[in-house]
This record gives C-alpha cells, sequence and structure tokens, in this order.
C-alpha cells in the first residue's frame, strides 16, 4: 500500500512539473523547469517570469493544485 501512494505522488510530481501559467499581461506561458521545487520557489520563479513577459512584478501568485 505505501508503495502504491509513493508511486502515485512521484507520478502526480511529474505531471505537475509542466503547467501553463497565465501572466498578468495575458500571456500563457508554458513552464517546464520547476521539477523538484519547492511552492515558494515556483512562487518566485513565476514572478520573473511574469517580470520578464510583462516588465511588472504581480501583485500575487495562485497556485492551484488538484
Amino acid at each position: 500500500m505505501k508503495k502504491t501512494l509513493l508511486l502515485g505522488a512521484v507520478f502526480i510530481t511529474s505531471i505537475v512539473s509542466a503547467f501553463p501559467f497565465r501572466t498578468s499581461c495575458g500571456t500563457v506561458v508554458n513552464v517546464t523547469q520547476t521539477e523538484g521545487y519547492t511552492m515558494e520557489q515556483i512562487t518566485n520563479f513565476l514572478q520573473f517570469v511574469n517580470y520578464n513577459e510583462c516588465g511588472t512584478k504581480p501583485k500575487g501568485i495562485t497556485l492551484y493544485i488538484h
């Protein structure tokens, strides 16, 4: 049972490592370089992506995990 849960978690983590991100100016960027990042690192990375695409820092980043 534990192995099944662990394999499921690893599988879900690999799926979550690539996702679309909508910037504050409306551009959609496919993010693929976040494998192994913590939530804080992902948030910082997305702020950097938003700044590169839009030239502004976002007021906030909302991450939906399911």
